[in-house]
């Protein structure tokens, strides 16, 4: 498959980690709001993760990682016949340009919050005439009618909707009868684990949980209990993924760590504590050496990184009653 960004990005060079910084008018307002909205490259709107603090060349690696859900995603859409396809928080534009090159005769439309994310998966689809973009949030579909595509998708976005009970209604109402949605959330992020508990050893305590975090529907049965609750659909089937985080050398992970561990490493250095970054990078890759999170070709991992994929089928219209 092709790169996440095909095309050089819009920034030569890291952003500052210290906030306020800013990327295409996107403000991370303070530290917890960079650390909340740099969770967004677990699947959702990389913009505002490049706001707080991401190297372009990081952002590419680590979104990538996703790809075998982007593909398992695009399989099933395909196995489906879906002639038209709502891709709800595409970021750079995935799984929609997979879908779209192995469905030409397909519609696809690449939707996310961001209108700056928007510019990035055009950027991607670019020379598929099949692809159509729009600005959408998760939980307002207003701008697409009832009824109006035969799948949705949601890799890795439901868990940082604000109102995921409204989104899963929005989507039951633009899906067609037996239409299906492809939902995406983590169930378990090695990565994550292993940034909380180098933090942990750094500072003697463990790190406080995020208001908001990939983590939201990782409970058991937390995606059924909604879709559930949602009227008109029902769970087709679903699946589990468990796939790696290739993060590169010591310093490229040690730099993939700071997109989430860096505003609390931040605090340590303006409390007075200057080598704190270089501490935490050492715990952390001794972490991952003991974690059996490292390749044959020397490059560090993260093993354990464990996704659902649930399927929801609209129930029949009237007319097939």
């Amino acid at each position: 498959q092709l790169a996440q960004e095909s095309q050089p990005s819009d920034r030569s060079k890291p952003l500052a980690l210290s906030p306020p910084n800013t990327m295409n008018g996107h403000w991370c307002m303070s530290p917890l709001h960079c650390w909340l909205l740099a969770l967004a490259w677990f699947g959702v709107g990389a913009p505002t993760a490049a706001a707080c603090s991401i190297d372009p060349a990081i952002y590419v690696r680590l979104f990538e990682n996703n790809m075998p859900m982007f593909q398992e995603i695009a399989r099933l859409v395909q196995e489906a016949g879906a002639e038209s396809v709502l891709d709800l928080g595409t970021g750079p534009g995935e799984p929609s340009t997979i879908i779209a090159k192995a469905m030409p005769k397909t519609k696809v439309i690449a939707t996310d919050v961001q209108p700056a994310m928007i510019e990035k998966a055009k950027v991607r689809a670019r020379g598929l005439p099949n692809v159509e973009f729009g600005v959408a949030s998760a939980d307002d579909l207003s701008g697409y009618g009832a009824a109006s595509v035969d799948a949705v998708t949601m890799c890795y976005v439901l868990m940082f909707v604000p109102d995921r009970a409204r989104s899963l209604r929005e989507v039951a109402r633009v899906l067609k009868p037996r239409g299906r949605a492809y939902i995406a959330v983590w169930k378990r992020l090695g990565f994550m684990e292993v940034i909380q508990q180098a933090l942990e050893a750094l500072t003697g305590s463990a790190p406080p949980a995020p208001a908001v975090n990939p983590m939201a529907l990782s409970g058991e049965l937390a995606l059924e209990e909604l879709v559930a609750a949602t009227p008109d659909v029902t769970v087709k089937f679903e699946t589990m993924l468990t796939y790696s985080f290739k993060l590169g050398d010591a310093a490229s992970a040690c730099d993939s760590a700071m997109i989430i561990a860096g505003p609390a490493i931040s605090k340590l250095v303006a409390d007075g504590k200057a080598n704190a970054k270089e501490e935490y990078c050492k715990i952390l890759l001794e972490l991952l050496e003991t974690s059996g999170g490292m390749s044959a070709s020397g490059e560090y991992e993260v093993l354990e990184n464990t996704a659902q994929l649930l399927v929801m089928e609209k129930a029949r219209g009237q007319s097939e009653l």
